[in-house]
């Protein structure tokens, strides 16, 4: 009886995050890791041809020459990944689409830091990532 309860609240989690975990899935069967490990009940994929890092639902993708499992890059996707399980079908136009504008929009030479963003402030926090 244990495993069903286990396995429903599984269910139900991965439908109240559906889009962006339909999008991580995409995302996983276009990029094709190399190692994926499972941390906190999301997939945490090392890509080659991932750029940075990103969050989608249960689905964390991050470029493989930063792999240092429960590192600060780790740490901080994780925290968006409990952004995404805190918003569920809000997460990707609360956090996802500004996160992914700022990333495109920053860059050092504007004199403030990539992480002074609220999401991905929160997301530090929620990662516990001390910077």
């Amino acid at each position: 009886m244990k495993v069903f309860f286990s396995g429903l609240a599984v269910a139900i989690l991965y439908l109240w995050q559906l889009p962006q975990n339909l999008l991580g899935l995409l995302l996983v069967a276009i990029l094709r890791p190399e190692d994926v490990y499972e941390i906190d009940s999301s997939l945490l994929c090392y890509a080659s041809r991932m750029r940075g890092g990103i969050s989608l639902g249960r689905y964390i993708i991050v470029r493989s020459d930063l792999k240092d499992y429960k590192g600060n890059t780790e740490k901080h996707e994780l925290g968006h990944s409990r952004q995404s399980f805190y918003l569920g079908p809000l997460y990707l136009i609360v956090i996802g689409l500004p996160s992914l504008i700022w990333a495109w929009w920053w860059n050092e030479r504007r004199g403030m830091s990539y992480y002074s963003f609220y999401t991905e402030r929160w997301a530090d926090k929620l990662g516990e990532v001390e910077r």
